[in-house]
């Protein structure tokens, strides 16, 4: 006998988790708060999902394969890198929207929430760190050899700084104005200039 069809559409059931987990972490996130913003019962939920750590895996999973496919798209359309990061972080500077300004990154929270914690998670979150480095460490490279960027770069160093600046532009855009925002990706960008 074959089972029932799901009557609800998992993507926007994860994307509505993802809220709850993104601002309330995941000690804090209930499964009430989790049911309630999916708009599911308990059975739908574990049926589909698991418990509350299996949904958390999969709503991970799907944030960081969402947010892998806007970098990679962000990139996909420069031809010279450094655009396509000026793009990415100049657009975390810009953001109006004030629920994302206090969010924080998804993958910086978990990270922080979960070393020490769950092991296993922090390190699936610190994984998702090191295959976004790649995706700037893979463009800096060919930007470094198409002349676009300079020649003395070290790609996965780079790399490794743009996640740095990332994580802190998240954080301070907590507190500082847009104005303020825009200066420190200005000077954080400053190693991208040619002498």
């Amino acid at each position: 006998m074959a089972g029932r069809n799901r009557e609800f559409d998992e993507d926007k059931a994860l994307e509505s988790a993802a809220g709850v987990f993104w601002i309330k972490g995941y000690e804090g996130a209930s499964t009430e708060d989790l049911l309630q913003a999916m708009a599911l019962n308990k059975g739908s939920m574990y049926n589909a999902f698991g418990n509350k750590r299996e949904l958390f895996l999969k709503v991970f999973q799907f944030v960081a394969a969402r947010i892998v496919q806007d970098i990679q798209a962000v990139f996909g359309k420069h031809h010279n890198p450094l655009n396509a990061i000026e793009e990415i972080f100049y657009g975390v500077a810009r953001s109006k929207d004030p629920e994302a300004r206090n969010r924080g990154c998804f993958y910086s929270n978990v990270l922080t929430e979960m070393s020490g914690v769950d092991e296993e998670l922090a390190k699936i979150a610190a994984q998702q760190f090191r295959e976004v480095a790649a995706i700037y460490e893979k463009y800096i490279r060919q930007g470094t050899s198409d002349g676009f960027l300079p020649a003395s770069l070290v790609p996965a160093d780079t790399a490794r700084y743009l996640i740095n600046c990332w994580c802190g532009l998240h954080i301070t855009r907590r507190m500082y104005t847009r104005k303020d925002l825009e200066t420190i990706v200005t000077m954080h960008l400053k190693i991208f200039e040619k002498s």
